[in-house]
């Protein structure tokens, strides 16, 4: 089992454990909401604990010496393909503890349990995108940090852009209008998308056409999540908030690629993408791209690490890596933990790691 620090045994500090429950959903839907400034309902918390078609979640609650449960946490398992053979991971999701209740190593304590846990029925390995708030806990706790995933942004509008370049960027905003005139005229020739024998269409679901196109081109070394029609509607079409769009690139009806969006309060989110060669990939961004302009988005984004292959074509298009030195909101740390002893040492190299946004334990990207 992976190694933790000494600390003290749940019980010792006013708190036990026990399995979580469906009957707890909706209070991990409320501790949820009051530590992460959220509006979820317990719909979210059954979609991603015991819908996910790659197996129900390992779960645990802290409750106090009345039964209150006053924390919570889970890995939610998704299936992976590791050098071209299938593994199942686990994903750390949703580490929350009452307020009042924090300091009392509950979170450490559970992410312990949990892992032992996902250790004894066979999982090697868990994975994280780790926010601000429980970095350090993470940390200290037997995870490791690997690398980090840059955010690559397109502005349609100055203003935004602007604002984030220092002091001298502010002192253009007057100019903004004017700028944003010009950028618009270059963009309609610029993202008019290509003619040719390939449309981008609606999906409303995924079919087998998706299934054949990752096995055709999924990468053959490293960790990929498993792109399965099976998977993709349980995580972009049949959500509680159905905030993605899912669009194909057919030919004929052949499936040469899909591309997943979130266009939402002014942000454009590139979810995820999958494509058969990388003239489908420059046609699945361009069109993602296109369709985030004519919505009136102000920004299009995308969370991709900087060895995917998708950041030369972003880059072609006027995508630009925000900056380095602004960790959890240009760069979000990717960290892992061994739940096993003989978890490949390999997979702690960051450049094994195919991942996209939608990789993410959030339901939704937007706010």
């Amino acid at each position: 089992m992976s190694a933790t620090r000494a600390k003290p045994e749940p019980g010792t500090r006013g708190w036990t454990v026990r399995e979580a429950r469906p009957q707890d959903e909706a209070v991990q839907a409320a501790i949820f909401n009051t530590c992460f400034r959220k509006d979820k309902d317990a719909r979210t918390f059954a979609w991603k604990y015991r819908d996910n078609p790659d197996g129900p979640a390992i779960g645990r609650v802290a409750c106090d010496a009345e039964g209150r449960v006053v924390g919570s946490y889970s890995y939610v398992p998704r299936h992976f393909l590791r050098d071209g053979a299938p593994v199942t991971l686990m994903q750390a999701s949703d580490a929350m503890t009452v307020p009042d209740w924090q300091g009392r190593g509950i979170f450490t304590g559970l992410d312990d349990v949990v892992a032992q846990a996902a250790g004894e029925a066979g999982f090697p390995l868990c994975f994280a995108y780790s926010g601000r708030l429980s970095l350090k806990g993470f940390l200290g706790n037997g995870w490791q940090l690997i690398g980090h995933a840059p955010l690559w942004r397109r502005s349609f509008r100055s203003r935004r852009a602007l604002l984030r370049r220092g002091r001298v960027g502010p002192l253009l905003l007057p100019a903004s209008p004017l700028l944003d005139l010009v950028a618009g005229l270059r963009d309609r020739a610029r993202l008019a998308l290509p003619g040719g024998d390939a449309a981008l269409v609606r999906l409303q679901r995924f079919d087998e056409r998706v299934d054949k196109l990752f096995a055709a081109c999924a990468p053959r070394t490293g960790l990929v999540g498993v792109r399965s029609a099976r998977w993709l509607n349980w995580r972009y079409v049949d959500t509680p908030s159905r905030r993605q769009e899912c669009w194909g690139l057919l030919r004929g009806d052949e499936l040469r690629g899909y591309v997943v969006a979130e266009l939402q309060e002014g942000n454009a989110f590139l979810a995820d993408h999958l494509a058969a060669d990388e003239e489908a990939r420059a046609a699945l961004l361009l069109g993602f791209t296109a369709l985030a302009r004519e919505r009136g988005q102000e920004e299009a984004s995308a969370l991709l690490f900087a060895h995917h292959p998708a950041v030369q074509a972003l880059g072609a298009l006027g995508y630009r890596r925000g900056r380095t030195d602004r960790e959890f909101r240009d760069i979000f740390p990717f960290i892992v933990r061994r739940c096993r002893a003989d978890a490949p040492e390999t997979d702690l190299q960051m450049t094994r790691w195919h991942l996209a946004d939608g990789d993410r334990d959030a339901e939704h990207l937007s706010p």
